[in-house]
């Protein structure tokens, strides 16, 4: 079978999708949509598969699946590996032990192709949270493997069992439905129309048949090349400008950008306006782009956990600096080395084998350090916090186990029956939850319970939060609370939770609980909700201190002054609207200047929940403010 020839305007299309995602990623605002990169990318290999294929089959009659694997495996898996090593050395250094731990996971699914669907069940792609994940960015990779698994097989089927025409006819009504369910799943199913492969089929499937439509191509040098080279140029370069995080994205508007990328690969042979894609330079960074691609994201999350903030202009370009250097590190002695199977190189099977054996060592380092809850020995003890989800199975085991059976466990699911003679009632989301440690500590004659639901605060279910589409299970549960409650002798209630309203309609709902409750002789108060740091800084303090230093901790450790002055005007607007309302503003934040450590502990376990000892430290502090 005679091979493919080199097309170095591939090299050059690389390039240009490439340098859009990194610009996007390091933080040069132009490049607003600089994702659309990685769909630049879908059709070019939905278009060097397919050829490769059809090729194949056409050639021979048959096609080769075992060597097609083990190519692709080369190709990608030692570079991969290599990245996610050099990542595992910056996370052990940096990262705190639940940030560990959620590496240690992801890199299992980098490993196994399936990081798209992990990163679909976690979170969205634009989440803030993206900067703490070094390997978020595979989740491309997973959806191209996906396709090396069904494609082949697909394509062999359609080639030799149906008429010449068929498998164009097939593949254009797969890509047309992918199209229609990413714009289906684009309303109510975002990050699975990003995220998952039978939505991006439409762009691997147009590249798919561009395969048959290049043989109707001008010759190259033809002028009828120019116009539609620097058509596809302009759809790939507009929505990199134009697009933004607020993009309904992929569906049509990918279609922009999946489009030009075809009318590159079409027109590439172009020869004036073509030329700079086969440029040297261009050949050059299209070479290393699958290194490139795979080394900056990693580089930019491991730099904004050392500074703990995002790089600025001149950290921006070095950090590019720097990605091009380690890429092409990577690219000649990972790449190259196995990309290709030399004479006295190992067999295919052999190496497929050798693969999986490093997979699956990989896959026991992650589990060792899921199991060890992210091998928190190497943090000192002054700067150690537990995880998020230790210190919510702490709080539930220290005041959540001892049961009044008077109560229905369906509504009180905290419970610390003291068999005091009054009790004091928390009310609301995570928010009032992680109240419930300094509840305990302020009030020791009291029982403690808690109402709790999470992501539901009091007021969903009345005024103006009466009907909130989605949120069927809290309104019912915050309105069967009140039934009950308005039933019960006088107790102290404390009505609390997030910041999920504007301060009119949340106090509008407010009022519409605290007049029953206080006409059944309830005690109620409605407390401020915490002012949240806006930024981790538990997984700003709690790092190992060989980088990071005493000093370097205070420095950076800081919480975000914006976010403050928005917490404390809503306090304030709060305390104007509602008798019952207690602010912690003056407390937390005397003179403005808020409070989120006590001496190196901080007081957060994460960027908005209270720590157990920052929750015994707010609550004392409000004591003298609370009627009780």
């Amino acid at each position: 079978m005679k091979a493919s020839r080199y097309v170095p305007e591939i090299d050059g299309l690389r390039t240009i999708a490439v340098m859009v995602v990194l610009f996007y990623h390091v933080g040069f605002t132009a490049f607003s949509g600089g994702f659309v990169g990685v769909d630049v990318f879908f059709v070019i290999s939905g278009f060097l598969i397919t050829r490769l294929i059809r090729d194949e089959v056409e050639a021979t009659g048959r096609f080769d699946f075992l060597r097609f694997y083990v190519r692709r495996v080369r190709r990608l898996f030692p570079a991969v590996a290599a990245t996610i090593a050099g990542s595992a050395v910056l996370a052990f250094l940096l990262f705190s032990p639940q940030q560990l731990s959620a590496f240690a996971v992801s890199a299992v699914a980098a490993v196994f192709s399936v990081s798209n669907i992990l990163f679909w069940l976690e979170a969205d792609y634009f989440d803030a949270l993206a900067t703490t994940k070094p390997l978020l960015h595979t989740w491309s990779l997973g959806v191209e493997e996906q396709f090396y698994l069904v494609w082949p097989a697909l394509l062999f089927l359609l080639l030799v069992k149906l008429p010449r025409r068929a498998p164009v006819v097939v593949l254009a009504l797969l890509s047309v439905a992918s199209l229609a369910l990413a714009e289906y799943w684009l309303p109510g199913k975002q990050a699975a129309a990003f995220y998952l492969l039978p939505t991006r089929i439409a762009e691997l499937g147009l590249g798919g048949l561009l395969v048959w439509a290049v043989r109707f191509r001008p010759a190259p040098g033809s002028p009828l090349l120019e116009p539609l080279l620097l058509l596809g140029l302009a759809l790939i370069v507009w929505p990199t400008f134009a697009y933004s995080e607020t993009t309904p994205f992929p569906g049509l508007a990918a279609m922009a950008p999946c489009l030009g990328a075809a009318l590159v690969l079409f027109a590439g042979a172009a020869r004036v306006s073509g030329s700079f894609l086969r440029s040297a330079p261009f050949v050059w960074t299209g070479r290393i782009s699958y290194s490139l691609y795979l080394v900056h994201w990693p580089l930019i999350v491991f730099w904004r956990a050392f500074r703990f903030d995002a790089p600025g202009p001149l950290a921006a370009s070095g950090l590019v600096a720097l990605s091009f250097v380690l890429a092409a590190l990577q690219y000649h002695l990972v790449e190259e080395r196995f990309r290709h199977q030399r004479e006295g190189s190992l067999p295919g099977t052999r190496f497929l084998a050798r693969a999986g054996l490093v997979a699956l060592a990989m896959t026991a380092v992650a589990g060792a350090v899921v199991l060890s809850n992210g091998v928190p020995q190497r943090i000192p003890a002054d700067r150690y916090l537990l995880t998020d989800r230790d210190q919510r199975r702490e709080i539930e085991r220290l005041y959540c186990e001892r049961p009044d059976p008077a109560l229905p466990a369906a509504l009180f699911t905290c419970q610390n029956d003291r068999g005091a003679g009054r009790s004091i009632i928390l009310w609301g989301d995570s928010h009032a939850m992680h109240l419930v440690p300094g509840f305990n500590a302020a009030y020791p004659d009291a029982n403690i319970y808690a109402i709790f639901l999470p992501g539901c605060v009091p007021e969903r279910g009345f005024g103006e939060e009466a009907a909130l589409s989605g949120r069927e299970a809290c309104v019912n549960h915050n309105r069967a609370a009140l039934d009950w409650l308005v039933k019960q002798p006088p107790a102290d209630i404390v009505l609390s939770g997030a910041k999920r309203g504007t301060p009119e309609g949340m106090s509008a709902a407010s009022a519409a609980i605290i007049s029953p409750l206080e006409a059944a002789g309830h005690r109620v108060v409605l407390l401020g909700d915490a002012i949240r740091p806006g930024r981790h800084l538990g997984d700003c303090t709690n790092v190992p201190g060989w980088l990071v230093s005493d000093d370097r901790v205070a420095e950076r450790c800081q919480g975000d002054p914006k976010v403050a002055a928005e917490e404390l005007a809503y306090n304030d607007r709060v305390a104007e609207l509602v008798p019952e309302f207690v602010s912690p503003n003056e407390v937390q934040c005397p003179g403005g200047a808020c409070r989120y450590f006590e001496g190196r502990h901080v007081l957060y376990r994460d960027d908005h929940h209270l720590d157990i000892r920052g929750s015994e430290d707010f609550v004392a502090g409000l004591r003298d403010l609370l009627p009780f």
